[in-house]
């Protein structure tokens, strides 16, 4: 067993540990720490995998960005005193039969290419000059959409606090 075997079965338990958490806790904030840890599995896997590019833009996009957004969101939403948001939603045998048939249909789709991957050449920096070459532009653009957006949110959620 070589050490990247043992990184990315590190790396596969923690995004099997996160998914698990995610998906069975109620609490919100474990909730969202489970995500933390399946992202960061997501990341490690790229890591050994060989693409520390990807890696570290999971980090930062992902991990830094999409969980600093919705912890933002736990913030703004409404509740009582003393209360912690938990989750409404129960577990039932409908969502892990739908769960399972799209599992079932992944596989299906996707293991003729499993099986047969083909190889591709891509230069070691092709996506950074890529992204930092002609698409910079395009790149920040999307960047300031998201902005927008949330600043959007933040007056939308603002107006509605004082009436």
């Amino acid at each position: 067993m070589s050490l990247t075997d043992i990184g990315l079965g590190v790396a596969i338990f923690a995004m099997v540990a996160g998914a698990l958490g995610a998906t069975l806790t109620r609490d919100v904030m474990r909730l969202v720490i489970s995500l933390g840890v399946f992202l960061l599995g997501v990341a490690g896997a790229f890591l050994v995998l060989g693409s520390p590019l990807l890696a570290v833009s999971q980090v930062f996009l992902y991990v830094g960005g999409v969980l600093v957004l919705v912890l933002f969101a736990l913030m703004v939403v409404r509740r009582g005193s003393g209360e912690r948001p938990e989750m409404e939603g129960r577990h039932d045998i409908g969502a892990a039969v739908i769960a399972l048939g799209v599992f079932a249909l992944l596989v299906v789709v996707l293991s003729p290419v499993v099986k047969d991957p083909e190889p591709v050449s891509v230069a070691p920096d092709a996506v950074a000059e890529i992204l930092l070459g002609s698409g910079v532009v395009s790149f920040e653009l999307a960047g300031a959409l998201l902005l927008a957006a949330l600043l959007a949110v933040l007056v939308i959620v603002k107006g509605g606090a004082e009436r």
